[in-house]
């Protein structure tokens, strides 16, 4: 019995905070994926190249250690640059800018959308925010992202909600999924045509195994309290009444939310 509890904490500490000699560089900091590495291999080979300015940005922060595991896989981030594309967006709203990847992929994506264009990226933690500052203003696409530092619950509820947003992407705190959620949709900030894509609600297997009733007692207090609060979010929305939701078992699970037409 302790043998095999050992062996499955090795499993998940792998898993979490794997070796990064043991792995390919380039799946290193996405360990947490829905896909297998061989899928995404072969996708991220078979899709659109990045620019030069994604991938600068893309393999520092891959050096920058364990946290990386927080950014986009780069075939993500071409992702949310062909979303934006075909949804004709021009303004879009992210919570948890993290190192500005994210944010500089979907900045690609809306340089076509015009002079108006632009996204309002939100970041709580200082150290990240000014990575994210220094990797947008040495980008060239400056001009087109607005940067906000502080709590993102309270950014949202200053922003003019005069101005409504066609995308609003949300890859920050768990806990606060729902709360983010709410306040976008009371304040009206998500467009009637608009589209919310939160990140992470599958969490590589773990909100599905919390919805069936399992106890994960094997992770760590902060990924099983994310588990749960993720299956929390995905239960709330499921059940709201003002949109619509579809989740992708992709990446780390997708969940597309609309508002729902009357």
């Amino acid at each position: 019995m302790f043998y095999r509890l050992n062996i499955l904490r090795i499993a998940i500490k792998n898993r979490f905070f794997p070796v990064q000699n043991s792995i390919p560089k380039q799946n290193f900091y996405r360990s947490l994926s829905v896909l297998n590495t061989s899928d995404e291999q072969y996708s991220t080979a078979h899709s659109i190249k990045q620019s030069p300015i994604l991938e600068s940005v893309h393999e520092k922060t891959l050096a920058s250690g364990q946290f990386s595991i927080m950014m986009v896989s780069s075939l993500q981030g071409s992702f949310l640059k062909s979303l934006v594309q075909m949804s004709k967006a021009t303004k879009v709203l992210e919570i948890g800018s993290f190192t500005g990847y994210s944010a500089l992929c979907i900045a690609e994506g809306l340089k076509e959308r015009g002079p108006e264009a632009k996204i309002v990226t939100l970041e709580k933690d200082e150290e990240f925010f000014k990575t994210a500052k220094e990797n947008v203003e040495s980008s060239g696409l400056g001009h087109m992202i607005e940067l906000k530092l502080g709590a993102a619950l309270d950014t949202l509820s200053t922003l003019d909600n005069a101005i409504q947003y066609d995308l609003i992407f949300i890859d920050a705190d768990k806990e606060n999924y729902i709360n983010y959620y709410n306040t976008i949709l009371e304040r009206n900030l998500l467009s009637d045509d608009g589209t919310i894509i939160a990140d992470n609600v599958l969490f590589s297997g773990f909100v599905s195994q919390v919805g069936e009733g399992k106890d994960p007692f094997y992770l760590q207090p902060i990924y099983k309290s994310a588990a749960e609060h993720l299956h929390l979010f995905n239960e709330y929305v499921a059940k709201d009444q003002r949109t619509t939701q579809v989740i992708l078992p992709c990446f780390d699970g997708l969940s597309i939310i609309r508002k729902r037409k009357v």
